[in-house]
């Protein structure tokens, strides 16, 4: 840009200065004096720096031959100046639009990267709080499917239990030599020697000592037993072991 407007400049400087070579021209510094300050102000020295010097010089040197009393001479490069006034602010104007527009683009293409950040957070937030939900659920099908699996497995134990409390006798007869151990460690009975006691209890009517038994007694043999009374009978036999 700054290069056409050069070239443009110095065509037009060729034409100023042949026509301020024609008498009866009116003078023109007091309009290139107006343009030049309106130029300044604008600032467009700060953009076309070296654009914005030469014209200084060119109203400069108009200035210089009007008060050397050459007026025709002064009014070409006063016309000169206000040509290169002109067309700086025009260089000016498209410059501060370019860069405007620039700018709009800048911020569009900020707002948007803004935006598809912001998006992208959204979806990465809501597949995080998706992902954590599904955790949680597949932790709650598994905690009731663990909790299934448990109740499952008491069921299945209580009914082996209770089939084979069914099948297991409800009296034993002592034979000869027996102990009250002996006889809880048959696997008919408790398959347990630590749990005489429970025996002992259930037979005080007709055992006093538990350690004479009598060939030919029956025996009961206490089924349905929880696990406070075998802590209890193993407890008990660990503190009066028999003899």
């Amino acid at each position: 840009m700054f290069r056409s407007v050069k070239a443009r400049l110095l065509i037009i400087a060729g034409v100023a200065l042949l026509c301020g070579c024609a008498p009866g021209n009116a003078l023109k510094r007091d309009e290139s004096s107006l343009l030049l300050e309106r130029v300044r102000v604008a600032g467009v020295q700060e953009l076309f720096p070296e654009q914005y010097r030469d014209l200084v010089a060119t109203f400069d040197k108009g200035e210089e031959l009007h008060l050397a009393g050459d007026v025709s001479a002064a009014d070409g490069y006063y016309g000169f100046a206000i040509t290169k006034a002109m067309l700086l602010e025009s260089a000016f104007a498209e410059e501060i639009k370019s860069r405007e527009a620039a700018a709009r683009r800048e911020a569009e293409l900020k707002l948007r990267a803004e935006a598809e950040l912001k998006a992208k957070q959204e979806r990465e937030r809501a597949e995080a709080e998706a992902a954590a939900a599904r955790a949680a659920e597949e932790a709650r099908a598994a905690a009731r499917r663990a909790e299934a699996e448990r109740a499952e497995t008491r069921r299945r134990a209580e009914r082996a239990k209770y089939e084979r409390e069914q099948n297991l006798p409800l009296r034993h007869t002592v034979k000869r030599g027996e102990t009250l151990p002996q006889i809880a460690a048959l696997p008919e009975v408790y398959g347990e020697a630590s749990l005489w006691p429970l025996l002992y209890r259930a037979n005080r009517d007709q055992i006093r000592d538990p350690r004479v038994l009598w060939p030919g007694q029956q025996l009961k043999i206490p089924r349905n037993l929880d696990r406070n009374d075998l802590s209890e009978a193993r407890r008990f036999s660990s503190e009066r072991p028999l003899r």
